[in-house]
């Protein structure tokens, strides 16, 4: 079977044109996405590591969970305030799932808090484990944010 040359032609035509194509799988850059995640990041920085500074100071009863309930709150309305942001433009599902990964962990979190006020805690491997999760999570999410942000450049 002999393949005609104008066949040919529209095939390789066709192949170039796929081929330049640049395929897109998350929408661009956003400045205030991005603002919003180093934003939820150090608020989330901040409890943990005063968390943290109580338990090595054995100062316990300063993590009472009353002292933090308005913190959590105010960081899940962050979160939730971005997602909806998110939610609401083109191809931002990545981010999407990462802020939803984000929020599960932070209400693990304060599930944990709530559980005798971190009293059975005596040491900071759990508050350790918890900070150096929830930072690899925000560094893959500062990472696409600032890959975003050089390709636009």
């Amino acid at each position: 079977m002999q393949i005609k040359p104008i066949t040919l032609s529209i095939v390789i035509v066709a192949f170039s044109i796929l081929a330049s194509c640049k395929v897109i799988l998350i929408g661009a850059y956003d400045q205030v996405t991005d603002q919003g995640i180093q934003k939820i990041q150090t608020d989330v920085s901040q409890l943990l590591i005063t968390l943290k500074k109580n338990l090595v100071n054995n100062n316990a009863s300063a993590n009472q969970y009353s002292n933090f309930d308005k913190t959590y709150s105010a960081i899940e309305g962050e979160v939730e305030s971005l997602n909806i942001r998110c939610k609401a433009l083109p191809k931002y599902s990545i981010v999407v799932g990462q802020l939803g990964a984000v929020n599960k962990n932070i209400i693990d979190l304060e599930s944990l808090h709530k559980i005798d006020d971190f009293k059975a805690i005596r040491d900071t491997s759990i508050m350790n484990n918890v900070l150096s999760t929830l930072e690899v999570q925000f560094t893959a999410m500062v990472s696409l944010q600032n890959g975003l942000k050089n390709e636009k450049n």
